[in-house]
């Protein structure tokens, strides 16, 4: 690399820092959701609503003082990040009514949760209820965690209410234990043995590990559990979106286990021996003896462009506080076999592609190579800076040294 390409690019990435920063606290100051525009949905019949706390309401029917109903707002973690639900309550705290008021999930699967009769089976429970997923509340398949943060949000409101304005007796509270299953198991043993297993092996049996991992990373990582890498996990970090570790612990140690794996061996190594999609393309490359096409100007080309398109949609992100819209990927319409008719077609034209290139998704249109580059850049400009640090201190202590005389 040049001195002059060299600094292009450290002039456009301190550019990409201070834009996202800038969008980061724009959107935090348009964050604030209003509620009274769902009143009447929440709560049929009343006409005057009294404050009685941060999103808490009263109300009243027309020439009643007696209160017909109780509103408030509680939040939970959903997959793209908090998720709102204005809920109303009667007088012996059960729900009458519940509104999601503000969202930041992905749209397709928000659109399946809304369109399931789950608000509607809300209607009647008791602040008493456990409001747990198959116990007494139905799931929803492939849309846990929005489900989740939707039924947590009215328990919580709910509970407030009866507590706190009822007066009535605090139900027993079941402990929460961290959710440990099989795809948190199997997501540690993918990184370890990429780490460890890739690193001691060699020759064919590199090739035969790696191989075992894409297909278990497919498979379980991909179909099974449905959740790779995603823009949407990469934006949520980023804004603070932290979740429960009680329920979305196999996030953390996607996010951190990657992170840190790069951090210390410098290499990438979910993309290259963990990534679903990545082994779903490689298949299809063996099946159509796909080719690997190098040409540095056009590898340039849609390096530089992949990078404005992650940048641009981490920044829509940001505005607009919301990690679900970033996302542009193709992989949930693959594993989870459903997507509108653009989703599907902009997936086909992918796999048929991959037959006849290696990887191309990965190579011209992955988000998670810009940000590789990105922590390369940073990582880099830390040594740097650290080693010139270190050299003027070697200058100066040189200089301090008394010079002997003649």
């Amino acid at each position: 690399m040049t001195k002059g390409s060299n600094r292009t690019e450290n002039i456009l990435a301190l550019l990409t820092l201070v834009t996202l920063v800038l969008a980061a606290v724009i959107g935090f100051n348009r964050s604030l959701s209003d509620i009274t525009d769902h009143f009447q949905a929440l709560l049929p019949e009343t006409e005057r609503y009294e404050k009685t706390g941060f999103e808490s309401y009263v109300a009243y029917k027309s020439g009643s003082d007696l209160p017909a109903g109780y509103i408030t707002v509680k939040q939970s973690d959903g997959f793209g990040g908090p998720l709102k639900v204005a809920v109303s309550v009667n007088s012996t705290g059960a729900v009458v009514n519940a509104v999601v008021v503000e969202h930041r999930e992905t749209p397709s699967w928000f659109k399946k949760v809304m369109k399931s009769p789950l608000l509607k089976s809300m209607k009647g429970k008791s602040y008493k209820d456990p409001f747990e997923i198959d116990g007494d509340v139905d799931g929803i398949t492939g849309a846990t965690y929005t489900t989740r943060a939707v039924i947590h949000s009215i328990k919580e409101a709910s509970r407030e209410i009866a507590l706190k304005e009822l007066n009535l007796p605090k139900p027993v509270e079941k402990r929460v234990d961290i959710q440990w299953g099989y795809p948190e198991i199997v997501l540690m043993l993918l990184l370890a043995v990429a780490v460890f297993g890739i690193k001691t092996a060699s020759g064919k049996t590199k090739k035969r590990i790696r191989w075992l991992l894409l297909l278990s990373g497919m498979v379980v990582i991909g179909f099974m559990v449905n959740h790779p890498l995603t823009l949407v996990d990469i934006s949520k970090f980023l804004m603070g979106y932290w979740p429960d570790v009680h329920y979305q612990l196999y996030w953390y140690l996607l996010i951190f286990g990657v992170l840190l794996i790069f951090l210390t061996t410098n290499k990438n190594i979910y993309c290259h021996y963990i990534c679903p999609f990545g082994a779903a393309q490689e298949c299809l490359a063996v099946f159509g003896k796909a080719r690997n096409f190098q040409s540095r100007q056009y590898q340039s080309i849609f390096k530089w462009l992949r990078r404005a398109v992650v940048w641009l949609a981490v920044f829509v992100a940001l505005i607009f506080r919301n990690p679900g819209i970033s996302s542009y990927e193709v992989y949930s319409t693959l594993f989870s076999l459903s997507g509108s008719n653009r989703e599907v077609l902009f997936l086909s034209i992918v796999l048929l592609v991959s037959l006849f290139v290696k990887r191309p998704w990965c190579k011209y249109l992955c988000p998670v190579p810009a940000f590789e580059d990105y922590l390369r850049w940073m990582k880099n400009r830390t040594k740097t800076v650290f080693r010139k640090q270190g050299t003027k201190k070697e200058v100066q202590k040189i200089d301090q040294k008394p010079k002997l005389k003649n």
